[in-house]
């Protein structure tokens, strides 16, 4: 027991990790071998996944001080924390069948992914918001959003794969798993303006400390952030007057995602370069609280 509570952040991180990589893993072998879906097998694995992260984000964000949001490691953590997290919300409510496989399969690849690449755990000094309440809403909200738009690029993969199936009269394994075209189009378009709104929300709370502080906001930063929310916001224009429907619906959606995770690298290196303090007052930040 003790040596449990012995265990870094990045250890509970990397074994939640392993967890969802063995749901998809478990899954995806059932799939190939037309064995029936594991889903209450599937299911637990991702639960012991999603408790894993979160006990890595919170010793994280103990020693942060702080909603761990500091650079693209934790972005990436957070992005797939919140991706399980609506699927345990909206799997349940509309069973939407192998959603469970598919968040496995992208959460794997966030979490795990993260750890590939050690320059995205960049250390900072603990207390980034500065407890204002108003950037770390608007961080949190902002990241949140990016999960609902990870769950709509998975229910459009989805959607495309069963749409495929229907065009070459293909009914069994993958396909007879996945739900219908109709009801995943609807999942789409709910998930596309649910996502539009927390993120609209998370630029109105950052707005608070944005017209007080704006010398201190990267422009790069702020230009990327609202391209992505200018995108999605076209896409939920077109799709309510009907322009942007079924598959090319889909594929904008996957299309805006993969363009709005490419993005996180670069905004968290500019973010890191302009507001970077003078070497010596970085170096004593990142020392320990004597």
């Amino acid at each position: 027991m003790l040596a449990l509570i012995d265990f870094s952040d990045r250890t509970f991180l990397g074994l939640g990790a392993f967890a969802y990589v063995s749901a998809f893993a478990v899954g995806l072998i059932a799939l190939l071998l037309r064995k029936n879906y594991p889903r209450p097998v599937v299911f637990t694995m991702v639960c012991a996944g999603f408790l894993l992260q979160t006990v890595g984000l919170n010793l994280r964000a103990a020693d942060m001080r702080g909603c761990p949001l500091g650079n693209t490691f934790e972005v990436a953590q957070f992005i797939a924390w919140s991706l399980v997290l609506l699927f345990f919300i909206i799997g349940p409510t509309f069973r939407l069948r192998l959603l469970g496989f598919f968040t496995a399969a992208l959460a794997a690849i966030l979490v795990g992914g993260s750890f590939l690449f050690p320059s995205w755990d960049r250390p900072y000094p603990p207390g980034l918001f500065g407890g204002n309440p108003w950037i770390e809403l608007h961080a949190s909200l902002a990241i949140f959003s990016y999960g609902i738009f990870a769950l709509l690029a998975l229910v459009s993969v989805m959607f495309l794969i069963q749409q495929h199936g229907l065009k070459k009269k293909q009914f069994q394994g993958l396909y007879q798993y996945l739900p219908s075209v109709q009801q995943l189009d609807q999942m789409g378009k709910r998930l596309l303006i649910t996502g539009e709104i927390v993120l609209t929300a998370a630029l109105v709370f950052g707005a608070f400390f944005w017209v007080e502080n704006i010398s201190l906001v990267p422009v790069f930063k702020l230009s990327i952030t609202c391209l992505v929310w200018l995108g999605y916001l076209v896409v939920v224009w077109l799709r309510l007057s009907k322009k942007l429907v079924t598959r090319r619906h889909a594929i904008a959606s996957i299309a805006l995602f993969l363009f709005a995770m490419a993005s996180l690298w670069p905004v968290q290196s500019a973010r890191h370069h302009d507001d970077a303090p003078p070497k010596e007052q970085n170096q004593a930040a990142l020392l320990p609280d004597s």
